[in-house]
């Protein structure tokens, strides 16, 4: 039996209403087990078990999400709106170079759509859009491309 986008959303629901739990045995960097147990004596966290756990949680439910709105998508095509407009609603009110710009988010986001067709499709919204503001922050910075007079 193949594992569902719902079956995921049930099990990480029953996680969030706290249970039992299970032992459980991983291996880490020993770096990254270093940083988490100076964190948590920092007071990130109670414990490293529960560092742990809600970073697996944040992380599922971000895969969660990505997915879900995938699905949608998918379903339904004439609900993904363009690249730029995700763009220009993330940067709106920001000191972004693409906030006073949005000639150089709707250039870049054109571009980035070419390269990506599939960017809303794919469950990569997040990094799409991430991907567009780095490039436009470059371009307003003057690398990567001329300036149009």
């Amino acid at each position: 039996m193949a594992a569902t986008l719902d079956d995921l959303v049930v099990a990480l629901s029953a996680a969030e209403e706290a249970g039992g739990s299970r032992a459980t045995s991983i291996r880490l960097p020993e770096a990254l087990h270093r940083a988490v147990l100076i964190a948590t004596e920092l007071g990130m966290d109670e414990s490293f078990t529960v560092a742990t756990s809600r970073a697996l949680e944040e992380r599922v439910g971000e895969f969660v999400r990505r997915m879900a709105l995938a699905e949608h998508f998918s379903r339904f095509p004439e609900d993904v709106p363009s690249l730029a407009d995700v763009a220009m609603i993330r940067v709106r009110g920001s000191g972004h170079p693409g906030a006073s710009r949005p000639d150089l988010i709707e250039e870049t986001a054109a571009w980035m759509t070419k390269q990506r067709p599939d960017w809303a499709l794919s469950g990569a919204v997040d990094e799409t859009v991430d991907e567009v503001l780095g490039y436009v922050e470059m371009f307003a910075a003057g690398v990567g491309r001329r300036e149009s007079a």
